[in-house]
């Protein structure tokens, strides 16, 4: 019987179905459609990803969400510099935080010897 292998799924899976799901609803409440079609890619890469497991492909989507995380760490601090900040500023922050570690995850959690292992069950 297999056990639940938590850090394979943490480091594996999770990031993926956050980003993917968070891109999902963005392209669903949108209203513009060159945003939905940007976004429906990009979760569309990351599902793919789910499943080809590509190192390549995980680095550059990390890559691309942590830009975006320090970029929205950016505006966040320009409202807070302006004065425009106000306590669910502080929800925000977190949600980037969280973001940031995801975008982490979602880097290193494709290693060749994270891979072999996958292969050799």
């Amino acid at each position: 019987m297999k056990t639940l292998d938590l850090k394979k799924i943490f480091r594996l899976y999770l990031p993926s179905v956050v980003f993917a799901g968070v891109f999902a609803t963005y392209a669903i409440v949108s209203n513009m459609t060159l945003v939905n079609i940007i976004a429906g890619s990009i979760a569309l890469l990351i599902i793919v990803n789910l499943f080809i497991q590509s190192l390549l492909l995980s680095r550059i989507l990390g890559t691309i969400f942590l830009l975006g995380s320090f970029y929205m760490i950016l505006a966040l601090l320009d409202d807070i510099a302006d004065g425009e900040a106000t306590i669910e500023y502080l929800f925000g922050f977190f949600m980037i935080l969280f973001s940031i570690a995801m975008s982490v995850l979602l880097i290193i959690g494709y290693n060749k010897q994270h891979n072999i292992s996958l292969h050799s069950h």
